[in-house]
């Protein structure tokens, strides 16, 4: 299952993300992501796996200058993260894949 993530989500998130952005803390990413989860300009989703979370995808329109790009807003992809153990079926290339 992937669903769109809400505020309340923003700690589920934040304990995945602090897998790969290592130099943060859950509870700064948390913070973080509770900001951008308000935000119109912002989606993230998450994988779950029997109702485990077990990846997520953060995407956001970019307003600054984003290289090999020549127009403004962008979409861009400003992470993306699937648990170890659960990689290698597919679950990230379904996180880019969802429409919503």
């Amino acid at each position: 299952m992937i669903q769109k993530a809400t505020k309340e989500d923003a700690k589920t998130i934040a304990k995945l993300a602090v897998l790969m952005w290592e130099d943060h803390s859950v509870a700064d990413l948390a913070s973080e992501f509770s900001k951008i989860l308000s935000q119109n300009d912002a989606l993230i989703l998450l994988k779950y796996e029997n109702d485990i979370p077990v990846g997520f995808a953060q995407c956001q329109l970019r307003y600054d200058y984003v290289e090999g790009t020549k127009t403004s807003p962008v979409g861009y992809l400003e992470g993306i993260f699937i648990l170890e153990k659960h990689r290698n079926k597919g679950y990230a290339k379904a996180l880019l894949k969802k429409e919503l």
